[in-house]
């Protein structure tokens, strides 16, 4: 077995770019939670009798639960994505320990 270092590079730079994505995405989202939580809370305010049932009707409503799916999805995506790289590295790295010891085995350096 040949080590093909740009292949395994393009597949590290790859997952490394859709890793990057899928945290940006997470972040965004997450980021976006306090707004939208105020957003809600400020549409329940007119109906509400105080500022705190308002807050409450926000965090309970349909909206918000689907805004914190979508974090919640993000960051499941996110993670599986730094697994894959953190992954790929490693058998870069894995493959690379396994020519140099076929190598050896060889009397080569």
């Amino acid at each position: 077995m040949s080590l093909n270092a740009d292949a395994i590079f393009a597949k590290i730079q790859t997952a490394g770019d859709d890793w990057a994505d899928k945290k940006a995405a997470f972040c965004a989202l997450d980021d976006m939670t306090s707004t939208v939580r105020a957003d809600l809370a400020t549409d329940y305010y007119a109906s509400c009798g105080s500022k705190g049932e308002a807050v409450e009707r926000a965090l309970a409503s349909p909206r918000m639960k689907d805004h914190l799916a979508s974090v919640a999805g993000a960051r499941r995506a996110w993670l599986l994505a730094e697994v894959k790289f953190k992954n790929l590295q490693l058998l870069a790295e894995l493959r690379r320990s396994e020519e140099s010891t076929r190598r050896a085995e060889m009397g080569m350096r």
